[in-house]
C-alpha cells in the first residue's frame, strides 16, 4: 500500500477550484467577484438581521437567555438535519460515482485515506450551509449578550465539529445503504429511506406535542412558557452541545470561576470535540469493512425484467404515473417536458426523498410557533412582527426548495441537451415548462406553511391569508429567478443536482432570493403594520399615508414581476446562442 496522505488525493480538486476563477474572457473572475460581495453582504445582513431579533428577546424580563437558546438552538437544528440528509445524497455521488473512483479503487491506496479524501470533499460540498446561514445568526446573538472578542472565533471552532459529526453521519448512511442494498434494487433504497424520513417526522412531531397548541389554556401565559423552554433541554443532540458550549464559555467569562462553570464550559466543547474525532474513526473503520463490497455491487446494473415492490405500489397507488401517458391531439411541448420531468423526478433518489426530511424539520419550527404565541398574547411583541416571521419562514423555505430543485432543472438535460436543441422547441418553451411544473407544488408548500403558521399563532385569518398571498407571490417570483439563473449559467457536464445547486450561481440565486426577501419587506412592513393596526383598533390612516401605502405595494408587485421575467428572458436568449 502507498502511504499516500488524503490531502494528495485532494490536490486535483484543490487544483480545480484554485483555477475556477480563470477564463479567457474574465467573465469567472467577474462572476466570483460578485458571489464574493453578495456573499459577504448576506452573512452581514443576516447578523444584523439576528441581532435585531436577539435585542427583541432581551427586552423580556427573565426569558430573554431562554429564548434565544431555544431559538438559536432550532436554527442549528434545522440546519443539522438539513447537513446529514444533504451529506447522505452528496456522498452517494462523492464515494460511488466519482468519474475518477474506478482508477483510485484500483490503485494501492489505503482504505481509511481513500475513505478521508471522500468525506473531505462531501463536508466541502455539504457544509457550506451552516458556514453562511446558520453561523451569522448565532454570531448575531453576541452583541447582544455582551460577548468578548474570542466569543466570534469560538463560534467556527465549534461549528467545525459540528459540521463534521452530521457529513459524516450522513457519509456512513450512504456507505451502510449502499452495502446492504445493491444498485440493482434501487426502488428498495427508495423505500427504506421514505421510511426513515417518515420515523424522522413522526418523532419531530410528537417531540413538538401538537396536542398542546389544540388548548391554549394549557399554557398560562409566560410562566407556562418559561417552564416549557426550561423543560425542553431534555434530549440533547449536537446543536445542543453546540448551544452549551457557546452560553457555559460566556458564563465562565461574566460569573464566577466555579468547578460547576468550568465544567458546563468544558464539558460541551469536549463533547463536540470528540464526538467528531469518534465519528472519524468510527467511519473509517466502517468504510475499511463496507466500502470495497458496497462500491463493487453500486456498479452492478438492473435486469430489464426487474420491477420492485415500489414500482408495483406506485402502481396501484397512482396508475396515471406507473404507465405511459397518452398524448393529447392539443398538448404542446410544455406538456411533454412536464410529463418527463415528473417521471424523472420520481425515479431519482436524490430529488424527491430531501422533500421528507425538509416536511420534517418544517412541522417541527411550524409547531414551536406556539412559544411565539404566548409572547404575543403576553403582549412583549406585536402581531407586525408575527406576521412578518411567518412570511420570512416560507420564502426562506421557498428558496431553498427552488435552489435544490428548480434551479438545477435545465442542467439535468445534461448532455442530451442537442436533442432539445434540434427538437422543434424554442428556448423560452423549455423554460416555462420547467416554471410550470415546479410553481405549482411550492405554491401549495409556501402557501401552507404560511397559513398554517398563522392559524397555529393566532395572527386570525386576515393576517394568516395575507401572508399566503404574499408568500404567494413570492413563490412565483423566486420560481423564474432560479429557472432563469439556471439557464443563463447551464453545467450540462453535471448530473448531480446537490453540485449544481451547490455551485456559484447557486449560492447567488440563494442571496439574490433572501436579498428580495429583505426588499419586500422593507415595501411591505408599511402596508402590514396599517392593517394589523385597523384590525385591532379600527383605525383609519388619512389619505396621504394611504397613498404612500399603495406606492408601496405597487412597488413590491412591480419588484416581483420583474424578478420573475426579467432572468426568464435573459437565460432563454442564453440558450438560444449556445452552440
Amino acid at each position: 500500500m502507498l502511504r499516500t496522505p488524503p490531502l494528495f488525493l485532494l490536490w486535483p480538486h484543490l487544483r480545480a477550484a484554485a483555477n475556477a476563477g480563470r477564463s479567457r474572457d474574465g467573465r469567472s473572475r467577474v462572476r466570483l467577484a460578485l458571489f464574493a460581495v453578495l456573499g459577504l453582504a448576506f452573512i452581514a445582513l443576516a447578523f444584523f438581521g439576528a441581532r435585531w431579533m436577539f435585542f427583541k428577546f432581551s427586552a423580556v424580563e427573565y426569558l430573554a437567555e431562554l429564548l434565544i437558546r431555544r431559538v438559536l438552538g432550532l436554527v442549528l437544528l434545522f440546519f443539522s438535519g438539513l447537513l446529514v440528509f444533504s451529506s447522505l445524497i452528496t456522498a452517494f455521488s462523492t464515494f460511488y460515482l466519482a468519474d475518477d473512483l474506478p482508477l483510485l479503487i484500483t490503485a494501492p491506496v489505503p482504505v481509511r485515506r481513500l475513505y478521508l479524501a471522500r468525506l473531505a470533499e462531501t463536508w466541502a460540498q455539504a457544509s457550506w450551509m451552516m458556514l453562511v446561514f446558520a453561523l451569522p445568526v448565532a454570531a448575531g446573538c453576541g452583541p447582544v449578550l455582551g460577548a468578548p472578542l474570542w466569543f466570534y472565533p469560538l463560534l467556527v471552532a465549534l461549528m467545525i465539529p459540528l459540521t463534521i459529526m452530521c457529513s459524516t453521519a450522513g457519509a456512513a448512511g450512504a456507505m451502510l445503504l449502499a452495502w446492504l442494498l445493491p444498485a440493482r434494487r434501487t426502488q428498495d433504497v427508495l423505500v427504506v429511506l421514505a421510511l426513515v424520513a417518515f420515523l424522522v417526522l413522526y418523532v419531530a412531531f410528537r417531540l413538538a406535542e401538537p396536542e398542546k397548541l389544540l388548548d391554549p389554556a394549557g399554557f398560562d401565559r409566560l410562566v407556562a412558557l418559561i417552564g416549557s423552554l426550561k423543560n425542553e433541554g431534555g434530549f440533547t443532540t449536537p446543536a445542543d452541545w453546540y448551544v452549551a458550549a457557546l452560553f457555559g464559555a460566556l458564563r465562565l467569562d461574566t460569573g464566577p470561576r466555579d468547578a460547576d462553570a468550568v465544567r458546563g464550559a468544558v464539558g460541551p466543547a469536549l463533547a463536540l470535540v470528540s464526538g467528531a474525532l469518534s465519528s472519524l474513526f468510527v467511519g473509517g473503520w466502517l468504510a475499511r469493512a463496507v466500502y470495497f463490497r458496497s462500491w463493487s455491487v453500486s456498479q452492478e446494473g438492473r435486469t430489464g425484467d426487474e420491477r420492485s415492490r415500489l414500482a408495483r405500489l406506485i402502481g396501484l397507488v397512482v396508475p396515471a404515473i406507473s404507465k405511459p401517458r397518452r398524448p393529447h391531439p392539443f398538448d404542446g411541448p410544455g406538456v411533454a417536458i412536464r410529463w418527463r420531468d415528473t417521471r424523472v423526478f420520481l425515479r431519482t433518489t436524490s430529488q424527491w426523498t430531501q422533500l421528507l426530511l425538509i416536511a420534517a424539520l418544517v412541522v417541527v419550527y411550524v409547531f414551536n410557533f406556539k412559544h411565539f404565541r404566548t409572547l404575543v398574547e403576553a403582549g412583549q411583541i406585536g402581531p407586525t412582527f408575527l406576521l412578518f416571521l411567518n412570511y420570512v419562514l416560507s420564502v426562506f423555505v421557498v428558496t431553498t426548495l427552488e435552489a435544490r430543485f428548480l434551479y438545477p432543472a435545465v442542467s439535468l438535460e445534461g448532455r442530451a441537451f442537442w436533442a432539445v436543441q434540434a427538437a422543434p422547441v424554442r428556448a423560452r418553451e423549455l423554460i416555462d415548462a420547467k416554471v410550470r411544473w415546479g410553481l405549482w407544488p411550492l405554491l401549495a408548500v409556501s402557501t401552507a406553511l404560511s397559513v398554517g403558521s398563522g392559524w397555529l399563532s393566532g395572527a386570525g385569518p386576515v393576517g394568516a391569508l395575507s401572508v399566503g398571498f404574499l408568500a404567494g407571490l413570492s413563490t412565483w417570483s423566486l420560481t423564474g429567478l432560479a429557472v432563469g439563473m439556471g439557464a443563463a449559467e447551464p453545467r450540462f457536464h453535471e448530473d448531480n443536482p446537490a453540485r449544481i445547486a451547490s455551485s456559484v450561481g447557486g449560492v447567488l440565486f440563494m442571496l439574490l432570493g433572501l436579498a428580495y426577501m429583505v426588499a419586500m419587506v422593507f415595501l411591505l412592513v408599511g402596508p402590514l403594520g396599517a392593517l394589523a393596526y385597523h384590525l385591532q383598533t379600527g383605525y383609519v390612516p388619512e389619505a396621504r399615508r394611504l397613498a404612500l401605502d399603495v406606492v408601496r405595494v405597487v412597488g413590491a408587485v412591480g419588484l416581483s414581476g420583474f424578478t420573475h421575467l426579467y432572468p426568464l428572458r435573459r437565460g432563454a436568449t442564453r440558450l438560444e446562442t449556445l452552440p
